[in-house]
């Protein structure tokens, strides 16, 4: 998809220029499994059964985030290293709040 410039969307953003948010939730199936979520871009996440697959994903997450929002909620792209944010496993306790939160929604 292009913008107003005929260029792709995010041209020039990429998963590595935001902080990353890793941590191991609860599936629905029962297992565990990989988040990455981008720090500064609230939604923008992908799921995989390792990292390397969470990975995967992240850059059309990013795609995607830019055509729902919009390119110019983007954050200027920072230099510098590449920081990831390790995350304590997601507990039983919270995976039980968050399907209780859910089923209210019914």
């Amino acid at each position: 998809m292009l913008n107003s410039t005929n260029q792709p969307f995010g041209e020039g953003y990429k998963p590595e220029n935001f902080r990353w948010r890793v941590r191991r939730v609860s599936n629905w199936m029962g297992s565990q499994e990989m988040m990455i979520e981008l720090d500064e871009l609230e939604g923008c996440v992908s799921f995989g059964d390792t990292l390397r697959e969470a990975k995967k994903g992240l850059k059309e997450s990013l795609f995607l985030w830019i055509r729902h929002h919009g390119e110019q909620q983007l954050p200027d792209i920072r230099s510098g290293a590449h920081l990831i944010i390790l995350d304590s496993p997601m507990t039983d306790e919270e995976f039980e709040y968050i399907n209780t939160e859910l089923k209210k929604l019914d």
